[in-house]
Order: structure tokens, then sequence, then C-alpha cells
């Protein structure tokens, strides 16, 4: 028998994942002395398996199966209870919406009316090429400095492709 609560937890385990097995008694030896001392020292997994076991010799529906007569108030009640929440979450969306559309339609119009302006300007200039970004670029690998790790990279890059042709 596995002695300790995570050893029992894994026997569990193991009881559960191999009902089938145990229902059909497919274990040999040692391995069916294990389960049936579990079985002996776990209430729950003896009950798990004595109904497993019903169950699985006769799998067929008890024929005369009523429903409790408080079920189906219960329900509805449930069912309700749910709707109104729905409809309560519904509401609140819904007020936000009416709400909060005239503004949402406001603010891209306006923003469509300033992209506009910004685009048709006649006095926008033209940024010089030595302003443009590549310039900018081609600039600051001229102001690495000498011996820094940054000059080994770029000059090691350059060597070895002067090196190739």
């Amino acid at each position: 028998m596995i002695k300790g609560n995570s050893g029992r937890n894994r026997a569990c385990a193991f009881i559960r994942s191999h009902l089938i097995s145990i229902a059909e008694k497919n274990f040999a030896g040692a391995a069916l002395a294990g389960v049936q001392d579990h079985l002996d020292s776990c209430p729950e997994c003896a009950s798990l398996v004595q109904q497993f076991s019903r169950a699985w010799e006769n799998p067929a529906p008890p024929e005369d199966t009523q429903p409790s007569p408080t079920f189906f108030p219960r329900l509805l009640e449930r069912i309700e209870a749910e709707e109104e929440l729905r409809h309560g979450r519904r509401g609140v969306l819904a007020i936000a919406w009416r709400v909060l559309r005239p503004a949402a339609l406001a603010a891209i119009f306006l923003g469509g009316i300033f992209a506009g302006h910004e685009l048709g300007r006649k006095d926008k200039t033209i940024p010089p090429p030595e302003a443009s970004f590549a310039a900018r670029l081609v600039e600051s690998f001229e102001i690495i400095p000498r011996g820094s790790v940054a000059d080994f990279y770029v000059n090691r890059q350059n060597s070895k492709k002067e090196n190739l042709e």
C-alpha cells in the first residue's frame, strides 16, 4: 500500500484513469493486489469503482427516472435570473452606446477634416535631401567613435565586403 498524501493522490488518480480496466478486472497479480489494497483504504475510490462497475455491467438507465418535483421550478428560476442579469448588462451597454455614438462620430468627422486640411495644404515645404532619414542614417555611421564596439562591427563588416571584391 502507498503511504503519504501525495502517494494516495497518485493512487486515486490511477484508479480514476483506469476505471474500465478495474471494472473488467483486467489487472493481474501484484497490480490487482495494489488496486485492491487502495480500494480497501480509500472509501471514495471504492464507491467510485462500485458505481462504475454497476453502470459498466448494466448501461441501460432505469426506466422510471423522474426528476424531483422541485427541479423544474428551480430551473425556471435560474433561467429567469440569468436572463435578468443578461438584460441588465445589455441595458447598460445600450445606454452607453447611445450616448457615446454621436461623440465618436463627431470625433471621426473632425479627424477627417483635420487630416484633409493637413494633406491639402499648399504651403507645405518639402524637406531637403540632407534632412531625409537616409542621409541622417549615413551621417550616424560617420560619427561612430574609433575603437568602439560599433566601430569594430561596422569596419569588420565593411572589410569583409572589401576582401570579397
